[in-house]
């Protein structure tokens, strides 16, 4: 039994399962934050499904890009329960887990989440997930380098990407559900994939840091005096 956790961006979601069968997931709500939330959905969601926390065997993570506030929260939740339960984590890139449901179309993949300031952590695929663009952090206006051949866009900042590529009169397409997905059941089947990622088991969970690709707003104000 494994739980997924994604508190990486603006709503968060969790999910209880196997990579094969899905048991239970649920969103958090977006008018607390994901401090308040998060240890008492992971706890109802046990309790709704007759499980303890010594039931659970390991912890599947999005570990950012994404949210500075919402990555440290999750990380310190999924930690306190690793080294209480001696179980490891497997960590997902949040640009991966936003592509992944549309793998194996044919068509590239541009995943996109929202970074605040007008900037954007995107990243380009290919069909099967092959990275053609580098994850990183970028403005709209540098997509423009990119060798876009009419992408499916998705992710936290797609709509406002989707207006500056149509002004560009670039071809794409955005599906419809695309900001409605449960992301920590994606998690869960990412987990399936034979290429798992490193397990931070006990002996290493003090090494595991968020994936923040730039440095937090705070940071910046600081540099700026």
């Amino acid at each position: 039994m494994l739980i997924a956790i994604d508190s990486s961006q603006s709503s968060g979601s969790i999910a209880l399962g196997t990579p094969e069968s899905i048991v239970y997931n649920s969103g958090f709500d977006l008018r607390i934050t994901h401090s308040e939330s998060l240890m008492p959905a992971i706890d109802q969601a046990l309790g709704f499904c007759s499980l303890r926390r010594d039931d659970l065997q390991g912890i599947v993570l999005a570990v950012g890009p994404g949210s500075f506030t919402g990555l440290r929260i999750g990380l310190s939740t999924a930690k306190g329960i690793a080294y209480g339960l001696k179980i490891p984590i497997y960590c997902y890139d949040t640009l991966v887990l936003g592509a992944y449901p549309y793998k194996g179309l044919g068509r590239q993949i541009l995943s996109v989440v929202d970074a605040k300031m007008s900037e954007f952590y995107a990243a380009l695929y290919d069909s099967d997930l092959g990275v053609q663009s580098e994850p990183g952090i970028c403005k709209k206006e540098d997509l423009q380098e990119w060798k876009l051949d009419n992408p499916i866009l998705v992710g936290t900042g797609a709509m406002a990407v989707a207006d500056y590529l149509k002004q560009q009169g670039t071809a794409f397409s955005m599906p419809p559900l695309a900001q409605g997905i449960n992301t920590a059941t994606v998690l869960l089947a990412l987990h399936s994939r034979d290429d798992k990622p490193k397990a931070y088991d006990f002996e290493e969970l003090a090494l595991l840091e968020p994936l923040y690709l730039r440095e937090s707003t705070a940071q910046i104000k600081r540099a700026k005096g």
